[in-house]
C-alpha cells in the first residue's frame, strides 16, 4: 500500500476551500500569521498602525506630525511676508503719475528768483488760454457772494443801523438768526465752488508744468473734485479755529497746508493723505516753503491792490510759482523755459 502525500509545508493542513458567494470569508495565509484586516473601514493598513505621525489618513486626522496644515482657503491668511505689514510703496502714499513721489527727497534746485521767472514765462507763453478761464471762474465767484450779500440784506430788519457796528461780529449779529444762516450757507456753498474752480484751474496749469499744449478747454477739467472739496471744507475749518485762536494758529494751518490742493489734483489721493501730504512736504522743506507761502502772498496781495483788475495776472502767476515749488521740493521736474 502506497503512503498519501504529506501536507504542504509547516504541517498544517491545506486551507479550506471559500465559502460560496466569492467573498467573506478569509483563509489562514501561510507562515502561521493571522490575516491581514480590511484597508477600509477605518482600520491602518500597514502593521495596526498608520503610515504617518501616529493616525490614519481618513476619519478627521492630520497627515503629518499630528497637526493639520494652514488653509489656503476658507481659513486665516497666511502671514505676510516682511515683518507682518506689507511694505508700504512710498512713504505712505501712492506713487505719483510722473518720475517722483513722497515722501519729498528735499530741495532739489528750488529758489525764488528761478521759480518766479519760470512762472512768469508760462504764463506770458499761455496768456490767452490762462486768462479766459481766470475771468470766467472770477465771474462765477463774484455773482456768488452778491447773491448772497443781495438775500443777506434783503431779509435784514429795517430797523437795524449797521453803519454804527465797527465790527464784523457786531454786523453779522445785527442781521438776526436768518443773516447768520444765510451768511453759514452762503459761505459752504462759495467755498465749495471754490474748490471746484481751484482743481479744474490747477488741472491745467500742471498740465503747463508737464510741458502738454494746452487750450481754455484745459481749465474747465477738474480732477480729484471730491477730495479737493472735502480738503477744502476740512483746511478751511481748521484754519478759521485757528484764526480764532489769536490769529496765529490758522497761519500755521495755512502754511502747512499749502500744497493740499495741488497734491490732490497732481496725485489723485484722498482727502486725508493729502493733506499730510503736504504737513510732511512743508516739515521736510520748512525754508523753502515758508518762502514759497510768502511769495504767493505777495504776488496776490499785489495784484488785489490793482484795483483788483491785477488778480487776473497775479493768480495764475502765483499758482504757477506754487506748481513750480510743490514739483522742485517734493523732487519732481517741470517742462524748461520756453523762448
Amino acid at each position: 500500500m502506497t503512503n498519501p502525500p504529506p501536507p504542504p509545508g509547516g504541517n498544517y493542513p491545506p486551507p479550506p476551500p471559500p465559502p460560496p458567494g466569492g467573498g467573506g470569508g478569509y483563509g489562514p495565509p501561510p507562515g502561521g500569521y493571522p490575516p491581514q484586516p480590511p484597508q477600509q473601514g477605518g482600520y491602518p493598513q500597514q502593521g495596526g498602525y498608520p503610515q504617518q505621525g501616529g493616525y490614519p489618513q481618513q476619519g478627521g486626522y492630520p497627515q503629518q506630525g499630528g497637526y493639520p496644515p494652514p488653509p489656503q482657503q476658507g481659513g486665516y491668511p497666511p502671514p505676510p511676508q516682511q515683518g507682518g505689514y506689507p511694505p508700504p510703496q512710498q512713504g505712505g502714499y501712492p506713487p505719483a503719475p510722473g518720475s517722483y513721489g513722497l515722501p519729498p527727497t528735499g530741495a532739489q534746485g528750488f529758489d525764488v528768483g528761478s521759480g518766479f521767472t519760470w512762472a512768469w514765462n508760462k504764463f506770458s507763453k499761455n496768456a490767452g488760454v490762462v486768462i479766459v478761464p481766470a475771468l470766467v471762474y472770477g465771474l462765477v465767484i463774484a455773482v456768488l457772494v452778491g447773491i448772497m450779500y443781495g438775500a443777506l440784506f434783503a431779509t435784514a430788519p429795517s430797523y437795524n443801523d449797521y453803519s454804527s457796528y465797527s465790527s464784523s461780529y457786531s454786523f453779522s449779529l445785527g442781521f438776526g438768526w436768518m443773516g447768520m444762516l444765510i451768511l453759514l450757507l452762503g459761505g459752504i456753498v462759495i467755498a465749495v465752488v471754490a474748490a471746484a474752480i481751484q482743481s479744474a484751474f490747477l488741472a491745467g496749469l500742471l498740465d503747463i508744468a508737464d510741458g502738454k499744449p494746452v487750450e481754455i478747454g484745459s481749465f474747465f477739467k477738474p480732477r480729484n473734485i471730491g477730495n479737493v472739496v472735502i480738503a477744502g471744507l476740512l483746511v478751511g475749518v481748521a484754519t478759521a479755529i485757528g484764526s480764532a485762536l489769536c490769529y496765529l494758529p490758522g497761519l500755521v494751518v495755512a502754511l502747512f497746508t499749502i500744497f493740499t490742493t495741488v497734491i490732490l489734483v497732481d496725485r489723485n489721493v484722498g482727502a486725508i493723505d493729502g493733506i499730510k501730504a503736504s504737513f510732511e512736504l512743508v516739515k521736510s522743506n520748512f525754508g523753502p516753503a515758508i518762502l514759497a507761502y510768502l511769495i504767493v502772498a505777495v504776488i496776490v496781495a499785489i495784484g488785489a491792490a490793482i484795483c483788483g483788475i491785477g488778480l487776473i495776472v497775479a493768480v495764475p502767476v502765483a499758482q504757477l510759482f506754487l506748481v513750480y515749488a510743490y514739483r522742485k521740493l517734493s523732487g519732481g521736474d517741470v517742462a524748461p523755459l520756453t523762448p
